[in-house]
């Protein structure tokens, strides 16, 4: 499967013919999503920077809250996190199994998750996570869900850009935390069930649109 960035916490999933977006954003992010086109388009919480599905073209099925769904050779599960803010929301960590291979789009968690739900998330073989430590977890804390959950890659979202109209902390702060460097960024993730790690990566993406 190919895994490119939009941008924000927005990725383009693309398995065996079925396109896959996660969390869209409108165009008060500062950046554009220029209109992609899905079958499948998950939301993390009802905010206009993670779930602007109108701004996605296809007619696609949209998936908001938990929940389990079954979508052509995807399998796709909804955990709801608890999320703080001005009122008391859901957050929906969703993880998508296919070609072999479990990916865990983290949302934006900003409470320190349960046992019981960091083990629903251990099996994850692939986590993309909110880095920019501000509306979610911070970056230390963040790190140690890493190491509790255990992936093969890790790919950090949702952090500092200068296009981006959000003040966030930048990727930096998060891989410090995780005590790994910064590599060098990639324009697509590909990832088949035998080309996973054995050890601990992490993938920086760059913005594709």
């Amino acid at each position: 499967m190919d895994i490119s960035w939009i941008g924000h916490s927005c990725l383009l999933i693309q398995s065996d013919g079925v396109r896959l977006l996660t969390d869209p954003f409108a165009d008060s992010l500062g950046i554009s999503m220029a209109r992609p086109t899905a079958d499948i388009v998950t939301t993390s919480h009802d905010h206009p920077h993670h779930a602007h599905t109108k701004g996605v073209s296809g007619n696609p099925r949209v998936l908001a809250g938990p929940g389990e769904y079954e979508i052509g050779n995807l399998y796709i599960t909804g955990i709801g996190t608890e999320r703080d803010g001005e009122r008391k929301t859901v957050n929906t960590v969703f993880t998508i199994q296919t070609e072999g291979v479990t990916l865990c789009h983290l949302g934006d968690v900003n409470q320190v998750l349960s046992p019981r739900q960091v083990d629903e998330l251990s099996h994850a073989d692939v986590l993309f996570v909110p880095a920019g430590g501000v509306c979610t977890l911070n970056t230390a804390r963040l790190a140690e869900l890493v190491r509790l959950v255990g992936p093969k890659i890790v790919v950090p979202l949702h952090y500092r850009s200068e296009e981006v109209a959000v003040d966030l902390e930048p990727v930096s702060e998060f891989l410090e935390d995780l005590g790994v460097g910064e590599p060098e960024p990639t324009a697509v993730l590909r990832i088949t069930d035998s080309n996973l790690p054995r050890e601990l990566e992490v993938v920086v993406l760059k913005r594709t649109v």
